[in-house]
């Protein structure tokens, strides 16, 4: 957004380029357990040639903690794949997310995707994010800040995250930068859905720009044993505008424990 993501650098995260390049996607989960650890890798490569000097792939390296039972933080670093320079280091991020005492709490939240006819809201959050660029330091930074959910609408799990992006340079140029995803079981251990990304430049000055993508998106657990479990997940998303990539394979692996 992770450069959706910011994520998306990634992010999380999601900073949305001018030119057809990789970004990383990912839904932020308000999901927090007190002493819990995850290890994520999150991956995008861009099914078509790009341009000299243009990023193919995005690989983001992360691992978080549940320092509380409501806040859990995360530390990432990115690197790219350049077309014609090769792999890159392109920036760092701190990522918080503080859980309100709502719904399930999203503690350990088992996603149960509802029980056919429940609409409730199972989870609320908020996000504080702080990415440092390789390309400019930290005055080249952000910050993200803004709500994170997830609802059960009757056997749709859905989780949404709606953030303003706030740089450190540049005046008046915030954006507001959203991501969704809604997915059904199919069994205990998958499930599919939709995703979509997007972020509307300039948004609160004149000279607004936007650009989404959108596509479908698999879901996977598995419980390795020892309270371990390893959640993969892979989406192809289709960019609506013709500066983006048409299509870009979006591939997460998350082990917690």
């Amino acid at each position: 957004m992770h450069s959706p993501r910011l994520k998306a650098l990634a992010a999380a995260v999601l900073l949305l380029p001018a030119t057809a390049q990789a970004e990383v996607f990912e839904v932020i989960h308000p999901d927090v357990g007190k002493g819990g650890i995850e290890f994520e890798i999150l991956n995008a490569l861009v099914l078509e040639d790009v341009d000299p000097g243009d990023e193919q792939s995005i690989h983001e390296f992360a691992i978080g903690y549940g320092i509380t039972s409501f806040w859990k933080t995360t530390l990432a670093v990115e690197f790219a794949t350049i077309d014609g320079d090769g792999f890159e280091y392109e920036a760092f991020e701190w990522e918080n997310v503080f859980l309100f005492p709502l719904g399930n709490g999203g503690n350990d939240h088992d996603h149960d995707h509802g029980d056919g006819d429940t609409v409730a809201l199972e989870a609320l959050g908020f996000y504080a994010a702080l990415e440092v660029p390789d390309d400019g330091g930290f005055d080249a930074g952000a910050v993200v800040l803004g709500p994170v959910f997830e609802a059960a609408l009757g056997p749709v799990d859905t989780i949404g995250n709606i953030f303003v992006e706030i740089p450190f340079e540049g005046g008046e140029n915030e954006a507001i930068v959203y991501a969704i995803s809604a997915a059904v079981p199919v069994t205990d251990m998958v499930a599919i859905g939709v995703e979509a990304f997007g972020e509307v430049e300039n948004a609160f000055t004149s000279g607004t720009a936007s650009e989404h993508f959108v596509g479908p998106a698999a879901y996977f657990d598995f419980d390795i044993g020892g309270g371990r479990s390893l959640e993969p997940r892979i989406a192809v998303l289709f960019g609506t505008e013709s500066a983006q990539p048409d299509a870009t394979l979006s591939f997460n692996v998350e082990l917690k424990f």
